[in-house]
């Protein structure tokens, strides 16, 4: 989850530039459990930005893993109940608070928390600004997974150009970021997927090497690097799958797990720590996000944007659903379906 603060929104009424009172639609949970079955479309009275804050018109906002978990009530911290779900969207800025220049008003913005309602307050200072140039469908999903994509490769170790990076689950959103990246920055990706399906998929998207997690793994990785060793794992699978990763590695490396979509335990062999000494670390976007400084959350977005602009990170939308079929687009989500959901938020 992106959130920078996760505090509830404030919902005071104050003195503002932003008019009264309102009515506005949002997506509601009182309870955790299966995600289409505790979520559904509400209406709320949204009253006007107070001092820092900027009233927000949602345009899109992605259904995440992240925001399944959220709803299931396994995600890695709890929010207070009732919430409106949502780490990402995308919206324009339509009034401000107190001590918010006016400039700031028209301006395209990312959301970090409580996305999926058709306004909202929030602090400017958790807002990411969007340039011009990058289309709302592209925008939308420009908070989570590429900065994540782009931190696992920057922030663990000195990758030189041409090194070698192994992913696994390299078909998620998170995985195509490491793919579009690595490329930009001249090192080169080994991606690992379970389905032979995924690997047309993946040299379409301009991946250089791709195996397959089957009994011939070994052989078709080591195939392919050829006596080399990657200086960087990154594991959002867990389990077995992290465990072929880690053997590839040099010794020395790091393993960066961020994600766990086995569900099943890291299984660290006793030899991979006394004789190889491999590292193995954890990202967490949102705990990045609350530690670092503004200034380098401005260099991770500023990358991202100039990546997006020269056309990387190409939405892959499988539905679309207006705000009032949330039950309908969680449930998409959650079928595995290829590609992202997207709410349309707007009313």
């Amino acid at each position: 989850s992106p959130a920078g603060k996760r505090g509830k929104l404030d919902d005071g009424v104050r003195c503002c530039h932003g008019g009264g009172m309102k009515k506005v639609r949002a997506a509601r949970y009182a309870a955790t459990g299966t995600p289409a079955d505790v979520v559904s479309c509400e209406e709320i009275t949204l009253p006007p930005p107070g001092p820092g804050q900027a009233r927000v018109r949602m345009i899109y906002a992605p259904v995440n893993p992240a925001d399944l978990n959220m709803l299931e009530g396994k995600y890695g911290e709890a929010r207070p109940l009732p919430d409106t779900p949502g780490n990402e969207g995308l919206g324009e800025v339509l009034a401000v608070g107190e001590g918010v220049g006016e400039d700031f008003s028209g301006q395209r913005v990312l959301v970090g928390s409580e996305a999926w309602r058709a306004e909202g307050n929030w602090p400017v200072e958790d807002l990411v600004v969007v340039p011009p140039g990058i289309e709302d469908e592209r925008a939308c999903m420009l908070r989570v997974n590429p900065p994540t994509a782009w931190l696992l490769l920057h922030h663990f170790t000195a990758l030189p150009s041409g090194e070698w990076v192994v992913q696994n689950a390299a078909t998620s959103g998170v995985g195509h970021a490491v793919i579009e990246i690595a490329r930009a920055k001249g090192w080169r990706a080994l991606n690992v997927v379970r389905r032979p399906e995924a690997v047309a998929e993946l040299h379409a998207l301009g991946a250089e090497a791709v195996v397959v997690e089957d009994s011939t793994f070994a052989e078709q990785a080591h195939g392919i690097l050829a006596g080399a060793r990657p200086r960087l794992g990154l594991n959002a699978v867990g389990g077995v799958s992290a465990t072929r990763v880690a053997g590839l590695l040099a010794d020395g490396s790091p393993l960066v797990t961020y994600g766990a979509m086995s569900r099943e335990a890291l299984k660290v062999p006793n030899g991979f720590l006394i004789f190889r000494d491999l590292a193995f670390r954890g990202f967490w976007l949102t705990r990045w996000l609350r530690e670092a400084s503004a200034a380098d959350h401005a260099e991770v977005y500023a990358a991202v944007f100039r990546l997006a602009a020269a056309g990387a990170f190409a939405p892959r939308v499988a539905a679309e659903f207006p705000l009032g079929r949330v039950k309908e687009a969680v449930a998409a989500s959650a079928s595995g379906v290829a590609g992202k959901v997207l709410l349309r938020l707007a009313e």
